[in-house]
């Protein structure tokens, strides 16, 4: 679909490429983690969690509300 200036509302190819290549990352990094846990692991999982959050590739934010 093309709005009435000729853009296309699609993303282009690169950027769909990289939006894959992050949640495959992401990804991966949660099954070493989880494989990691399992294998008893426990302080290697906790580390390469920690160096995931770290590098900004997991942001968890916690809003509590009284």
């Amino acid at each position: 679909m093309t709005l009435t200036d000729r853009t296309s509302n699609e993303p282009s190819r690169d950027a769909r490429l990289l939006a894959w290549l992050a949640a495959l990352t992401g990804l991966l990094s949660v099954v070493a983690v989880v494989f990691l846990a399992l294998t008893g692991h426990t302080k290697e999982a906790a580390i390469v969690g920690g160096a995931v959050c770290a590098a900004g590739g997991i942001r968890v934010t916690v809003v509590i509300r009284r």
